[in-house]
């Protein structure tokens, strides 16, 4: 097979492929990248600073190397694994699947929000604009390929168990400076914010990002294309801006040959397989001959408490969901903004129903015992929810009051409200997403370590965060609305409103929605094809 086999390959499994993760996300892509662009616009017209369109493009370059971090479990369109038996060298086949990479959704998103280099530059003559069509070229020529390396790089550490736990390690880094990493920033600009002053500690340059601030994005590879552009239009030697331009390429370059590299390996060594970590105890087997009272919602929560620890994907999320909150902690604490800690459970909530979003799929075709039992679901749907609330809920919503203690935040009533409503939203919610947005892998009975796909839950995750946020920022809302903006007991009353409304309401839905279709998505995770659950809508 050829390289141009490879990309025809490629791009019939995305038009015929399911469209759901992928429609989600080429629009909310395209809704950030125009807002890129806006930016790159009012630059233009000097309405604002060129240095924050370098922060848009590099928060937009920096989800080239999170998004792997976040979904490292998630098949590719093209596998590597499955051209083991062609009649060619392993570095061959890598070498011939690159050019395919490109053919993708994030590649025309990143286009689209790197062409603001272009409208920036336009204005300084069309040489200028020439200069910066070379640099968005060569900048998402970097994305492109740090992104890829990033991506079989983790996938290689989950191939073992000490890599498992590196990269989980690594992942919740990554996790922490995203959902914190601008609050030390933030609390360099307004330092007093947390006392009720608003005094803004401003730049050398009016309107434009702290100096410190644009040297860091301008040192980092996913600013050097801004990097050239800033020196273009600030009529810099042009051996500077071929400089950046050819560093952008040796950087692309060099990240390519890493990720072949990396794809020649997995396609000459066979699947590997972590030892199973379950070994069979007299004590288990004693407690299964006297099991404990509770019912079939308390069997329900014995069973997933045991599972989030026995799935490797399972607990790679948990390890992130309890890591992560702490990391960020540890950004936010140090800075003068100290009193926003508590909020930090509102995040936690949020990537905890993340983490959770797609528990039904990663059980699989397991799922014909829940349908074939009666009156299964209501137990099923209701013990993974206090599952959920025992493994996350309870530590989130504990460790909140412990931050609002410590840091004795005047706005804890206002976070600890949130972070109920939506530590609620998430126990209930995670179930109902996992239900309509299943992300479908290798099946349970299949799947001993990370290394086996386990279906990208992109789309399910994204949708999980989203709702969530609003949930929390409910009572927010309803206070405002109510003129009780100075009751700090208003927003403990409504986030507790809000948090039992969602665990008392969601459930009867996810119910409701697993009758109707479950037949339809067994069927689906038995041939992994979600046209048969869509037919079923």
């Amino acid at each position: 097979m050829s390289a141009r086999t490879f990309a025809a390959l490629r791009w019939r499994i995305i038009r015929h492929g399911p469209h759901d993760e992928r429609g989600f996300g080429l629009v909310t892509g395209l809704v950030a990248a125009a807002g890129v662009v806006t930016v790159a616009v009012l630059a233009a017209r000097a309405a604002v600073h060129p240095s924050w369109l370098t922060v848009a493009v590099s928060v937009f370059g920096l989800t080239w190397i999170v998004g792997p971090a976040l979904l490292p479990t998630s098949a590719p369109v093209v596998d590597p694994r499955w051209f083991r038996t062609l009649p060619h060298s392993p570095h061959r086949i890598a070498r011939d699947l690159a050019p395919s990479e490109a053919i993708a959704v994030g590649p025309v998103i990143s286009a689209v929000a790197l062409s603001g280099m272009v409208v920036l530059a336009a204005p300084h003559g069309t040489v200028a604009a020439l200069v910066a069509v070379v640099a968005a070229g060569a900048q998402l020529f970097v994305l492109l390929w740090i992104g890829r390396w990033v991506s079989a790089a983790l996938t290689r550490l989950l191939r073992s168990a000490a890599g498992l736990w590196l990269a989980a390690v690594q992942m919740s880094v990554l996790l922490a400076v995203s959902f914190a990493g601008w609050v030390p920033i933030a609390a360099w600009v307004l330092p007093e914010l947390g006392h009720g002053a608003a005094d803004v500690v401003t730049p050398s340059v009016p309107g434009a990002v702290p100096d410190v601030v644009q040297t860091v994005l301008f040192a980092l590879p996913t600013g050097w294309g801004m990097a050239a552009v800033d020196a273009l239009t600030a009529s810099g030697s042009p051996l500077s801006v071929a400089g950046l331009l050819a560093a952008l390429v040796l950087t692309g370059l060099l990240a390519r040959r890493g990720w072949i590299a990396l794809t020649a390996r997995t396609v000459a060594q066979p699947p590997a397989r972590m030892r199973s970590g379950i070994r069979a105890r007299r004590r288990a087997a004693a407690a299964r001959a006297h099991p404990r009272r509770g019912g079939p919602v308390r069997a329900v929560v014995d069973r997933e408490i045991a599972t989030w620890f026995r799935d490797p994907h399972r607990l790679l999320g948990l390890g992130h969901a309890w890591v992560t909150p702490v990391l960020m902690i540890g950004l936010v604490a140090p800075t003068s903004w100290s009193w926003a800690l508590p909020f930090i459970g509102v995040v936690a909530a949020a990537l905890a129903g993340m983490v959770a979003v797609n528990t039904y799929a990663l059980d699989g075709t397991a799922l014909w015992q829940l349908l074939s039992t009666p009156r299964a679901v209501r137990a099923d749907v209701h013990g993974r929810a206090v599952a959920w609330l025992v493994l996350f809920g309870l530590p989130i919503v504990g460790g909140t009051v412990v931050l609002c203690v410590l840091s004795g935040s005047p706005l804890w009533p206002v976070a600890l409200g949130m972070t109920v409503a939506a530590t609620g939203a998430a126990a209930s919610g995670s179930g109902l997403t996992g239900v309509l947005m299943p992300a479908i892998g290798a099946d349970a009975r299949n799947r001993v370590s990370t290394a086996d796909a386990g279906g990208n839950a992109a789309g399910g995750q994204w949708a999980i965060f989203t709702a969530v946020a609003a949930v929390a920022a409910l009572p927010v809302v309803l206070v405002a609305a109510t003129g009780h903006g100075g009751t700090g007991a208003a927003h403990l009353v409504l986030g507790v409103f809000v948090g039992a409304a969602a665990c008392a309401g969601i459930p009867r839905l996810t119910r409701a929605r697993l009758d109707r279709t479950g037949p339809a998505l067994l069927a689906a995770m038995a041939s992994r094809d979600l046209s048969r659950l869509r037919q079923a809508r």
